[in-house]
C-alpha cells in the first residue's frame, strides 16, 4: 500500500482519490503514474482484507479493481463494499466472458475494462465516473447541528470524525435524520427499510439501531442523540449542545 502526495494545501484537499486493488504491483504502479498525471491522490493495494483497510483510511472518490485476486474475488469485494461506500468502481480484469461482466456489473460495479487495456482510454471512464458523482456532490449532504450525513459516502460526520455505515444503519439514520427532533415509529422504520414482504420482525430495528449507537454515540448507553420513546419509537435529537 503506497499512498501518495499526502501534502498540505488546497491542491491535494481538492483532489480527486483513487484507489487501486489488483495483485500485480505493475499494474498498480501503471495506474498511478497516469492518475498522478492527472492530479489525482492515489494510493494501492493487493488484497481484499488490505482493501477494506485502506478504504476505511483512504475514502477513495473511487475504485479500480480486479476482479480475480489472489485467492480472492474481487466481485464478492465489491459486494461486501457497498456496505460502505458509493464510490464507483471500474473493474480492470482479463476476464472476457460475458457472465464474468454481467456479474461485476450486477453486483455493484460501475465499469468494466479488460486487460491489457489503454492506460489512456482507464483515464477517460475514471474522469467520466469522476463528473457524474461530482454533480450535484453538495445536495448529497444533510448538515444538522452536531453532525452531517453524506449520502454519497454513506457516512456520518461528527467534527473532524467520519464514520462509514452499513446500507440499513445508514437508511434508518437518514429516515430520522429527515424527520430530525420528531418521534418515528417502529413499524415506520421497519416498513421503509426493510419492506412489508420481509421475513424480519420488527425487533430487528433495535438491534441496529444498537449498532447505529455504538458508532455515533459517546455512550452508546445512555444516548444524547437517538432517544428511545418507550412504546412509540425512536427521535434523532439534533441540537447545538450535542
Amino acid at each position: 500500500m503506497v499512498p501518495q502526495r499526502w501534502r498540505e494545501g488546497d491542491d491535494v484537499v481538492d483532489a480527486h482519490k483513487i484507489m487501486i486493488v489488483d495483485d500485480d504491483s505493475h499494474i498498480c504502479e501503471i495506474v498511478q503514474v497516469y492518475c498522478e498525471r492527472e492530479g489525482f491522490i492515489s494510493s494501492y493495494c493487493h488484497s481484499g482484507t488490505e482493501a477494506m483497510k485502506l478504504l476505511a483510511s483512504f475514502k477513495p472518490d473511487l475504485i479500480v479493481l480486479d476482479v480475480m485476486l489472489a485467492n480472492e474475488n474481487g466481485i464478492d469485494w465489491c459486494k461486501n463494499a457497498r456496505s460502505y461506500t458509493n464510490a464507483p468502481i471500474v473493474f480492470l480484469s482479463s476476464r472476457e466472458e460475458d457472465e464474468v461482466k454481467i456479474s461485476a456489473l450486477s453486483d455493484g460495479g460501475d465499469d468494466y475494462v479488460t486487460k491489457p487495456f489503454s492506460p489512456g482510454v482507464l483515464m477517460a471512464k475514471i474522469k467520466a465516473h469522476l463528473r457524474r458523482v461530482s454533480t450535484g456532490r453538495r445536495e448529497q449532504l444533510l448538515e444538522l447541528p452536531g453532525l452531517t450525513l453524506d449520502y454519497y459516502a454513506q457516512s456520518v460526520i461528527m467534527g473532524s470524525e467520519t464514520v462509514f455505515l452499513s446500507k440499513k444503519e445508514f437508511g434508518l439514520l437518514s429516515y430520522m435524520a429527515q424527520n430530525v427532533n420528531r418521534v418515528v415509529s417502529v413499524d415506520a422504520l421497519f416498513q421503509l427499510i426493510w419492506g412489508t414482504e420481509s421475513l424480519e420482525d420488527t425487533r430487528t430495528v433495535a438491534v441496529h439501531v444498537s449498532n447505529l449507537r455504538k458508532k455515533i454515540e459517546a455512550d452508546p448507553a445512555n444516548p444524547e442523540r437517538i432517544v428511545t420513546i418507550r412504546g412509540t419509537g425512536y427521535m434523532l435529537v439534533a441540537r447545538g449542545s450535542v
